[in-house]
């Protein structure tokens, strides 16, 4: 949804600290840390010297929080860690990354990006920068359009989609552009019409189902629902076997009141709301498709053209709301159980009777996007036994980010 909620579970914690304890030495294989282990004592040691500078000793752990940590089994590093996250910190930071929509290649992306460097010096790296490079990227152009219609007559129109989040009255950032310009990341631009078939999850063996009943998504557009697999490979599946456009719908039985309470009472999904993301095809070849910050051509690194890793047919994102109306349409075979979603309906293979018409216009760009990095230097860096620890995430969101990546 447009707002910076959540419609998922998500832990917030200030997780920055701890991830700069984490780089520090090697936690043991075990996943445990016990006392008296030899790296965990030198582990102890270095996450004393550390936080001496950074947030707090060990020593200047309270005397009565020291013995509620050993009355709950805590080693002296497991207090410091548990005793570092703070819900009014952690509170604090997530309100501001998630106050505006940040987007990759927008200026409040590279807002953020400075602001994300300056706390990490803030918390004792021993270096941090901004390192901004080109890449290509998409974004929506216009509003696209779903309608069902009459296929002699297009003008003739028995449904048209809302597309469109609503807005909560108790929530300001329900209200925004992007509400009403949802997308798919690197979906191609197009204006198609044809028969609809529902493909579950658009997995190779749901595909496979639609062989067994003899139904050809070929010149088709494909309907299927989020889960089981990444949004790139259902397009990737249903492209490869001919369909002329894709649509992918959140059904409330993975995302929705199935699960639990939705949006604003609890985490899940309304029935307005709209995941994005990225359509892009990483499976045959990951990163920027283009590779816009290099020389390099994806055909000598992964055996694929550029125009290869990413969707040829148009692919928009919906709400079940919208998805409703549309397996209605549906006729055919009735669905196998596995086929089968949260909604009161009877769920069929398709195709439909009347046409579906999709109309997508988005537009691609070279834009500067801008890494933040930070080295905080471990017990053994510059040394023979010094071991690089990398840990990333990507900081950009489709709109405010409050659980994804935040």
């Amino acid at each position: 949804m447009g707002g910076s909620r959540c419609y998922h579970r998500c832990i917030l914690a200030a997780t920055a600290v701890i991830v700069a304890l984490l780089l520090l030495s090697p936690i043991p294989s075990t996943g445990c840390i016990h006392e008296h282990d030899d790296d965990v004592q030198e582990m102890t040691a270095v996450g004393k010297s550390f936080l001496k500078r950074t947030v707090a000793s060990l020593d200047d752990l309270p005397g009565d929080e020291a013995e509620e940590d050993t009355a709950r089994g805590l080693t002296p590093l497991e207090s410091v860690f548990a005793s570092q996250p703070s819900r009014d910190k952690a509170r604090e930071n997530l309100r501001f990354l998630t106050s505006h929509p940040h987007m990759a290649g927008t200026k409040q992306d590279e807002v953020l990006a400075r602001w994300l460097v300056d706390k990490l010096k803030e918390l004792g790296a021993d270096a941090s920068w901004v390192d901004p490079i080109d890449a290509f990227l998409s974004y929506p152009h216009r509003r696209p359009r779903l309608a069902v219609v009459c296929p002699k007559n297009e003008s003739e129109v028995h449904f048209e989609a809302k597309l469109s989040e609503d807005i909560l009255p108790n929530d300001a950032t329900s209200d925004t552009w992007d509400r009403n310009h949802t997308f798919n990341g690197y979906s191609a631009s197009g204006r198609v019409k044809g028969k609809l078939v529902y493909a579950n999850f658009g997995t190779p063996d749901d595909f496979r189902v639609l062989d067994k009943w003899n139904i050809s998504v070929n010149g088709k557009i494909v309907l299927m629902r989020y889960g089981k697999c990444f949004r790139g490979l259902k397009v990737m599946n249903a492209q490869q076997r001919g369909a002329i456009g894709a649509i992918i719908y959140s059904d409330p039985h993975e995302d929705g009141f199935s699960v639990g309470s939705t949006y604003p009472e609890g985490p899940w999904r309304p029935q307005s709301s709209v995941q994005r993301g990225s359509v892009q095809f990483n499976s045959l070849c990951a990163g920027d498709p283009v590779r816009a910050a290099s020389n390099n051509d994806t055909s000598e690194k992964c055996g694929y053209k550029s125009e290869e890793l990413y969707p040829a047919i148009p692919v928009l994102p919906i709400s079940w709301e919208d998805a409703l109306p549309l397996l209605r349409e549906l006729h055919g075979p009735f669905a196998p159980s596995e086929f089968v979603g949260a909604l009161q309906i009877p769920y069929k293979l398709g195709p439909s009777h009347r046409d579906v018409l999709l109309d997508i216009k988005n537009r691609f760009a070279i834009r500067k996007i801008w890494n933040a990095f930070a080295i905080f230097k471990g017990h053994h860096y510059g040394t023979d036994r010094d071991r690089p620890l990398v840990i990333g995430n990507h900081r950009d969101a489709w709109v405010f980010g409050m659980c994804w990546p935040h």
